[in-house]
């Protein structure tokens, strides 16, 4: 068994990755119009044929409790011969289409964690699915909008909201229309489409031209959903390079990154972190690093512990390109998670010590007492 096997054997139950929803998604506190937050859209998906399925149900019975639980219309495109992709449609409002999104999300990820459907991991024990990616389609108009500012809106979308989102770099064939990319929890794709709808209200005009894209046999929509421009966390250029991102903020954590350019597709990426951040990049049972494996497509090992070096653990990626920057991104989420954290918690240990020293008594009132 290698360590990071009997690291993750270690946990029993899977690690709950929910997100308190609660204020995030206040449509009283938006600066949006009566009519824009009731106004009737439509969010369109790009959904592979197995997913359609899992959103669908048997005899149609998901699409149909999503219908009556949140009063949206959701409809998923006809099978084209040969065609891998469907088009998943949800009509409604503000407050109904992220509802409906995170619905679908919670099917994919029951769906993804059937025993047929779920590989086996560690021992041969299933890893839990928590994550699923969904694939929204928005106007190359609006997706400046969705960015902001130097990509100051997606980020703050991303905090808050605590999914991983990305966006194409290429407008989808014969079509105005670019990829989404939204990966998280149901809560977390609940939070997220709906700061996206939000954002895509308040210029909801630049959509008027918007040419729909339609799946056919001649695309390869494969490239299109293996996205590498991560907004989130730079503003151009891969996460190896990201100075003022994710990379900057976990300096002193990550060590050399190393990603050798000539033939990069055949070369694996590697790069050093802490022992004691380790786990959080694996997860209860393994949970974390297998869904990064699957979400970015790529292989990832870690090295074991050794007497000769404890301190640090060596990630190895491999993969094409676009996928290990996707994976390296996923990555550093986790750990700069676990770094806020223990940050948070040093703070709370030291505030706490600050009060004790202070209502302490004096020394000399204490030895005056042993007197």
């Amino acid at each position: 068994m290698n360590t990071e096997t009997a690291e993750a054997s270690k946990e029993t139950k899977p690690e709950s990755t929910s997100v308190d929803i609660k204020d995030k998604i206040d449509t009283s506190k938006l600066d949006l119009s009566d009519e824009l937050k009731t106004r009737i859209i439509s969010i369109r998906s790009l959904v592979t044929t197995k997913e359609a399925g899992a959103i669908i149900g048997k005899g149609g019975k998901n699409v149909k409790e999503v219908r009556d639980a949140t009063g949206v219309k959701a409809a998923v495109s006809p099978v084209i011969e040969g065609v891998s992709e469907r088009i998943l449609t949800v009509t409604g409002t503000l407050d109904t289409i992220p509802k409906a999104y995170a619905l679908f999300a919670k099917y994919l990820i029951e769906n993804n964690n059937l025993p047929s459907n779920n590989p086996k991991y560690h021992n041969g024990k299933s890893h839990v699915v928590t994550r699923t990616p969904i694939h929204l389609l928005v106007s190359h108009l609006l997706l400046g909008s969705i960015i902001g500012k130097n990509g100051e809106n997606i980020k703050e979308i991303q905090e808050t909201s605590k999914a991983y989102i990305i966006a194409s770099k290429d407008m989808l064939p014969q079509s105005t229309e670019r990829v989404i990319e939204v990966i998280g929890t149901a809560d977390s794709i609940h939070v997220a489409t709906y700061h996206i709808i939000v954002s895509i209200l308040r210029d909801i005009e630049k959509s008027t031209n918007n040419i729909l894209f339609k799946p056919s046999k001649k695309y390869n929509i494969n490239e299109f959903l293996n996205i590498s421009s991560h907004y989130s966390s730079q503003k151009n250029g891969s996460p190896l390079s990201d100075k003022n991102g994710l990379a900057a903020k976990l300096d002193g954590i990550v060590s050399n990154v190393n990603n050798t350019k000539a033939d990069a597709n055949q070369q694996p990426l590697t790069f050093k972190v802490p022992a004691n951040f380790v786990g959080c990049t694996i997860g209860r049972k393994g949970s974390k690093i297998a869904e990064i494996r699957k979400i970015s497509g790529t292989k990832i090992s870690i090295s074991p512990i050794t007497e000769e070096n404890k301190e640090e653990r060596t990630f190895t990626i491999i993969g094409t390109e676009e996928n290990k920057e996707k994976a390296l991104s996923l990555i550093y989420e986790l750990l700069l998670e676990e770094k806020e954290k223990l940050a948070k918690k040093e703070a709370k240990e030291a505030a706490a010590a600050s009060v004790a020293n202070a209502t302490a008594p004096p020394k000399e009132s204490t030895e005056a007492k042993a007197n």
